[in-house]
C-alpha cells in the first residue's frame, strides 16, 4: 500500500499572480525561489524543500467556479499558540479578515486569499497524540478566544460551517 510521508506542495491557479504572491508571502512567510513572470508562474518555499506552493496565473483571470469541485482549503502549520497569536495580530493589522476556530486537535485561523480560496494557519493542540484524539472524538469546531486559547460558545456544525 502506498503511504505518503507528508503533503509535498500545492499548485494553485490564481487570477492575479502579484496579489497572490503578496498574500502568500505575508501569510506564510515563504520566499520566492523561482519567478517566471513571462510564464506567469512563481514557486515559494518555507526554506526546507524546493517549493511548498506554486502559483500559476490563469489566462482568463476569472475566479474559480464555486459550483465545480476543487480545493476546500489549505492548512499551514505554525509552531505553537504564541506564534498563532502573533500571526493573528500581524494579519489583522494588515487588514486580512480572520476567523479564529478551535478544533479538538488544532487552534486555527481561517482567511480567504485574493481568489477566495480558504487558507488555514494552525498549531497542534495535542502534539503526537492528535491522531488518537481525532479518532476518539471526531472533528469539532468552536470559536477560539485568541487571548486565552480557549474554545468559546457552542460546537458548530463542522461540514456546513462556512468562513466569510
Amino acid at each position: 500500500m502506498v503511504k505518503a510521508r507528508k503533503l509535498g506542495h500545492i499548485v494553485m491557479n490564481v487570477s492575479d499572480l502579484e496579489a497572490s504572491l503578496a498574500f502568500y508571502i505575508k501569510v506564510t512567510g515563504a520566499e520566492v525561489v523561482s519567478d517566471l513572470r513571462e510564464s506567469k508562474i512563481a514557486f515559494l518555499s518555507l526554506g526546507q524543500q524546493h517549493h511548498d506552493i506554486a502559483l500559476v496565473q490563469r489566462a482568463t483571470g476569472a475566479p474559480p467556479d464555486p459550483t465545480q469541485p476543487g480545493l476546500v482549503h489549505m492548512a499551514w502549520q505554525l509552531g505553537d499558540f504564541a506564534e498563532l497569536q502573533s500571526a493573528h495580530k500581524e494579519l489583522t493589522e494588515a487588514g486580512i479578515a480572520l476567523e479564529p476556530i478551535q478544533h479538538n486537535i488544532t487552534n486555527s485561523l481561517y482567511m480567504h486569499d485574493p481568489d477566495g480560496n480558504i487558507v488555514e494557519l494552525y498549531c497542534d493542540r495535542w502534539g503526537e497524540k492528535g491522531l488518537e484524539v481525532l479518532r476518539a472524538t471526531g472533528p469539532q469546531r468552536k470559536a477560539l478566544d485568541m487571548a486565552t486559547g480557549e474554545a468559546v460558545g457552542e460546537t458548530q456544525e463542522v461540514l456546513k460551517a462556512k468562513v466569510r
